[in-house]
């Protein structure tokens, strides 16, 4: 059957037509979930890594209480894995910690603590890397020792890395009028791959016991006060806005059931325009008391929390404490005006902490008698 010419140019322009419709909304969800991506990588680059699991991970939390435990060692690891659902490429947080105290050299209630911090950051298609290294030290000096009222002061110095790649990334030149073509050039030139910086921050924080059941721990901190550059182009300089904390968390015990207790949170972070506030409480269950003499059966503990970040997210945590160890495992629930692209999936966040008394049978322990909130 052979077609008049007029109806030939009809359906070819319909095809013509529909290709670019296609392509066009084709385009426009990858235009949307790249102005995601670029966004949630803004705010990556504007604010530092942070955790759910926040009290997991004290060293990030104030550099002051490095060394605050009940216990003599801690070795503490953190993953956090979100935005899995609006990116090809979701970004992926770790920490990992070992803090201590150290052997006191006179007969005092005062100790050193010292600590070393390890941060991964990657975030996005460029896979925008931030490495940190940290070294923490906290001296703790005993104020009022009727009910253990303690000042602690800390420091941690260190260096910190970035570095991106440009491979995976994809620019409106490279779109031929039909589709997306990655042999065509972008017309962009790389500014920078790599850049290391010193990073020094500063915590104070403040431990006490009120009555028999009630505890509280709170501090301020202040981070990079030295305000490196983190731009990756040598002609610009774009410093590092200085980042200021505020922590507390409390511990009430039950009166009639000693091994119930609550434990509300507050967590405050202003760094340049960006603001992240946490609030919540936890609810920790002791399943098995620790033996008083001997030590040798070990407290077994479960740990529930809800918590809220402002304007963002409602997250869970579940921890089961047993012997020197915890387990926990968090997820975030989205809220913010991204939820629509996330379907409210946030991210998935896991830890593991060993925590270890050495010198508990010395008679100059600097923590005999010493109570601090069980994180």
């Amino acid at each position: 059957m052979v077609l008049p010419k007029n109806l030939k140019e009809i359906l070819l322009y319909q095809d013509n037509y529909l290709i670019k419709q296609i392509n066009k909304s084709r385009m426009k969800k990858i235009f949307t979930l790249s102005l995601i991506s670029v966004l949630m990588a803004a705010s990556v680059q504007a604010q530092d890594m942070h955790f759910s699991q926040y009290l997991t991970s004290p060293l990030n939390l104030n550099p002051a209480l490095t060394g605050v435990m009940n216990e003599d060692i801690r070795i503490g690891c953190n993953y956090r894995n979100q935005w899995k659902s609006v990116s090809a490429e979701p970004y992926r947080t770790i920490s990992a910690s070992v803090d201590g105290t150290l052997p006191p050299k006179r007969k005092t209630n005062d100790f050193f603590g010292l600590g070393l911090v390890f941060n991964s950051d990657k975030a996005g298609a460029s896979q925008l890397n931030i490495n940190q290294a940290n070294v923490s030290l906290s001296y703790n000096k005993m104020l009022i020792p009727s009910s253990g009222g303690m000042l602690s002061i800390g420091f941690q110095a260190g260096a910190g890395q970035r570095s991106m790649t440009y491979d995976a990334l994809t620019w409106d030149r490279q779109y031929n009028g039909v589709r997306y073509d990655p042999t065509l050039s972008s017309g962009e030139s790389p500014i920078g791959s790599s850049l290391t910086y010193l990073d020094v921050s500063f915590g104070l924080n403040w431990s006490q016991r009120f009555g028999k059941n009630f505890r509280l721990s709170t501090g301020a901190s202040l981070w990079h006060i030295n305000k490196p550059s983190i731009s990756l182009s040598k002609v610009a300089d774009d410093p590092l806005y200085m980042k200021i904390g505020f922590n507390a968390v409390g511990q009430y015990t039950l009166p009639t059931r000693p091994g119930t207790s609550i434990l509300p949170s507050v967590v405050f972070f202003q760094q340049g325009t960006q603001r992240l506030l946490n609030v919540g409480a936890a609810w920790r269950y002791r399943l098995v008391e620790q033996s008083k003499y001997t030590g040798w059966v070990q407290e077994t503990a479960i740990v529930a929390g809800l918590y809220y970040r402002l304007q963002d997210a409602t997250f869970i945590n579940v921890r089961i404490d047993y012997m020197d160890f915890s387990l926990g495992v968090n997820y975030d629930f989205n809220i913010s005006t991204l939820q629509i692209a996330s379907s409210s999936r946030g991210g998935m966040e896991l830890c593991l902490m060993y925590k270890k008394a050495l010198v508990q049978k010395q008679r100059y322990n600097p923590k005999n008698g010493l109570k601090f909130v069980q994180y």
